[in-house]
């Protein structure tokens, strides 16, 4: 069976999925999703890769939205 591959939100680079944070949107705010099994539409991305994907709206890309997405839950978790 092969390994699912994914790409980071922010460096666009493909990945191994478990080299990567699921991350979901749940209202207006961006949450870790370590057990990649919460339900909604989500984003992968690079730990590593957090301040650029901040920095180049890559949340509201990857959930197809213009509103203003709250990412301090998923800051905090990195940051532990």
């Amino acid at each position: 069976m092969p390994i699912p591959i994914r790409s980071c939100i922010a460096c666009r680079k493909r990945e191994n999925f478990s080299e990567l944070l699921r991350v979901v949107r749940v209202g207006n705010q961006v949450l870790p999703d370590e057990g990649r099994r919460k339900f909604g539409r989500g984003a992968w991305l690079h730990q590593r890769c957090f301040d650029v994907a901040k920095e180049r709206r890559s949340f509201q890309r990857a959930f197809r939205t213009d509103e203003n997405l709250s990412t301090e839950p998923l800051e905090k978790y990195l940051n532990n």
